[in-house]
Parts: structure tokens; C-alpha cells; sequence
């Protein structure tokens, strides 16, 4: 994986040109969107990129320091699952019309200090 970019996760706000504050956990933690690229293998041999969007909660920016494409580590890192629904305004029924995956990861690193710290570790 490369680190693209971080920047806060906001929340929506429909007034045009207002601010948008930062997300937060319960316990006041901000929230983070941070972009990487993965590249993987299909089942097919080729080579697939990819664009994933994941979350950090960290009282400081998870990227800062980090150049783009800059190949990291994410510890922690979860993947999961929630359905996409719709609510029918007539009868306030809600049904299922799709899936979203969804990413975080508890922390990123370089993976150059990842190694670093494996090397300490060794002697």
C-alpha cells in the first residue's frame, strides 16, 4: 500500500459555503479520512489497483510528514460490511438496495520505520 493523502472527516452540512466541522468519536477522538493505493493480484493473474478510503481516529494528522505515494503499513487495519438502505417516504419502510465496504485501521506508519522497529526488535 502507498499513502495518497489524510484529511478530516467531516460532517455534512447543506448550507453552501458554510464550514464543515470534523467528526468525532464519543470520547471527543477526531476522525480521519486517509486515501492509499493497494495493488493486488486477481484470480486471473492480472493486477488490480485500487483507491481506499480509511478511517483513523487520532488526536493528531495520521499522514503528517508523509509524502505521497510513500509505501506504509496500517496496524490494525479491518475491513467490513454494512448494508445501504432506503426509506420509502409513504410508509416509512426501509429496504435493502445495496452494500458498502468500509475501512479503518487503528494507525499508519512508513513502512521503512516499520522495518526499522522489526530490526530493534531482532537484536
Amino acid at each position: 500500500m502507498a499513502f495518497l493523502s489524510s484529511e478530516p472527516k467531516t460532517k455534512f452540512n447543506p448550507v453552501k459555503g458554510a464550514p464543515r466541522e470534523q467528526m468525532k468519536t464519543e470520547d471527543g477522538t477526531p476522525k480521519w479520512e486517509v486515501q492509499v493505493i493497494a495493488m493486488f493480484r486477481t484470480s486471473f493473474g492480472t493486477v488490480q489497483n485500487e483507491v481506499l478510503k480509511v478511517g483513523v481516529t487520532s488526536h493528531t494528522q495520521p499522514g503528517q510528514g508523509l509524502n505521497p505515494y510513500t509505501p506504509i503499513e496500517l496496524s490494525q487495519f479491518e475491513v467490513g460490511v454494512m448494508e445501504k438502505t432506503k426509506k420509502n417516504p409513504e410508509t416509512g419502510e426501509e429496504r435493502v438496495i445495496g452494500l458498502q465496504v468500509w475501512y479503518r485501521c487503528a494507525d499508519l506508519r512508513p513502512i521503512a520505520a516499520s522495518a526499522a522497529k522489526r530490526g530493534d526488535q531482532a537484536a
